[in-house]
């Protein structure tokens, strides 16, 4: 069996590209509903129980989705774990904002929680295939600072759609670049066998051992 060839610099690069900027779209649609709370109360007459619920199910679905994500990343393609869970998926978030009551977003924002919980064991588990480890932490820090920007930038741009008629678009927003995201992995992500960047490894191990 021939064995994997080590992973370009350009392909590292497009790798951390396309999973910083699902990253960066993942931590600004955290911040959607805290920002837009006081447009939805205002809109629905919402008490501040109904809005600690929709604020928290999607952290809630998420948490407990997670270790099903990982298990899939683990047996599955990683690339299409995130395909699914974020581009896919990402039609939920682009949903709630088509939602006319407290119960239809508190439905729509469980669901989209769910797929959200993919993807951090699939995003870990490529980029450590994808850099070696004296690589490693670095692409890990910069894929936290990009997510990080994504908190300020996505506060800040929310907050602009915060009124009555334009909140809606905040989820439109977000779920289109979710969406996105999904092709931008489809496209620029190379799957990597699992174990290639260790240096104890590298030319030595198939992608049928491996799986």
């Amino acid at each position: 069996m021939a064995t994997q060839t080590e992973p370009t610099k350009r392909s590292r690069i497009w790798t951390l590209v396309a999973l910083a900027f699902g990253y960066f779209i993942d931590q600004g649609e955290g911040q959607a509903l805290s920002v837009l709370f006081p447009t939805i109360r205002a809109l629905w007459g919402l008490n501040y129980t109904a809005l600690g619920i929709i604020g928290t199910i999607r952290n809630i679905l998420q948490s407990i989705s997670a270790p099903f994500w990982g298990f899939a990343a683990d047996r599955l393609s990683r690339k299409q774990v995130i395909i699914f869970g974020t581009g896919i998926w990402g039609i939920w978030t682009l949903a709630c904002g088509l939602t006319q009551n407290f119960g239809q977003l508190l439905v729509i924002r469980a669901i989209s929680g769910i797929g959200l919980g993919c993807l951090m064991p699939a995003t870990f588990s490529l980029m450590s295939d994808t850099f070696p480890p004296n690589r490693r932490g670095r692409a890990l820090g910069i894929l936290e600072a990009i997510g990080v920007l994504g908190i300020v930038i996505g506060t800040l741009g929310l907050g602009m759609l915060a009124t009555p008629t334009l909140w809606r678009w905040g989820f439109f927003v977000l779920g289109g670049f979710s969406i996105v995201s999904g092709v931008l992995v489809a496209l620029l992500v190379k799957e990597p066998v699992r174990g290639s960047a260790e240096p104890e490894l590298q030319g030595k191990i198939t992608e049928e051992e491996a799986n």
